[in-house]
């Protein structure tokens, strides 16, 4: 096992004999404890090796919807000319939205790169940014779902992980998003059949059936990355409000005789009365 005393940096020869040994009892309850490290751990630890654990299951495919969307913004822009009449009009806005999925997959991934674990809640706090205290990250989910999943089987008597995952649904949606990659591909192939040069002008035969369904599939996919996404930091968000709830109604639980004296004949409320003497 690695010798992790060593890392830290020991340098003192203790000349007034100031460092004592533990005595029996301390050494004996230290053995009874169960180990809190694993051998894998300590080497980590004293190799300074504790980052890379986590992955995005998502991050791939988010970046490759992106960089689909963006190619179809930059193909739309080459055509000068629609054959057909009013397509022109309808792919102006395919082009628009497509920049608008481009800023949706990229938040998706930051989302999914928090919520599993690749980016932390320290690395946000370490840089200055406000989405610590707003956005959801798997150590904070982890942290708020512990107790969470106690007091709601008490009360609503769930038990499954919708507790545990319900601010994480985005990483579950790889089959989803595979698909919706796949077919923002085919989109992207039949722009670009349909392009020909003809003299000075660059022009495309699409038609406005093609178009129509290329705009509302792209808005398809805008609609199922934001819903997810949203939904998650919303389940994040309810979360800590319901901890902070929760806390507000616990001071009052369990109290002692000079707390209850406290509260029943000076600072308690006509409704905390009401609610802790019924």
């Amino acid at each position: 096992m690695a010798t992790l005393f060593q890392k830290l940096g020991y340098n003192y020869s203790d000349p007034h004999g100031d460092i004592t040994e533990f005595s029996s009892d301390t050494v004996e309850h230290l053995e009874s404890l169960p180990s809190i490290v694993e051998d894998w751990q300590s080497q980590d630890i004293a190799d300074s090796n504790v980052g890379g654990y986590n992955q995005n299951p998502l991050g791939t495919i988010s970046t490759t919807i992106a960089t689909t969307a963006n190619l179809i913004m930059n193909l739309e822009s080459q055509i000068e000319i629609y054959d057909n009449a009013g397509v022109g009009t309808i792919m102006a806005r395919v082009a628009n939205n497509a920049n608008n999925l481009i800023a949706t997959a990229i938040a998706f991934k930051d989302h999914t790169d928090r919520v599993s674990g690749v980016t932390s809640y320290s690395d946000y706090v370490t840089s200055g940014s406000s989405i610590a205290s707003t956005k959801p990250f798997k150590d904070t989910i982890k942290g708020f779902s512990k107790l969470l999943i106690y007091l709601i089987y008490q009360t609503d008597g769930i038990t499954n992980t919708s507790i545990s995952y319900g601010a994480q649904t985005s990483l579950f949606t790889g089959p989803e998003a595979n698909t919706y990659s796949n077919t923002l591909t085919t989109y992207k192939t039949t722009v670009n059949s349909s392009i020909y040069i003809s003299g000075p002008n660059t022009k495309s035969t699409l038609t406005s059936t093609q178009a129509n369904t290329i705009n509302t599939g792209i808005n398809e996919i805008i609609s199922f990355l934001d819903t997810r996404r949203t939904h998650d930091e919303t389940f994040f968000t309810n979360m800590k409000t319901m901890v902070s709830d929760y806390q507000k109604t616990r001071q009052f639980s369990n109290m002692g005789e000079s707390e209850t004296n406290l509260v029943n004949n000076y600072t308690g409320s006509s409704k905390i009365l009401t609610r802790i003497n019924s």
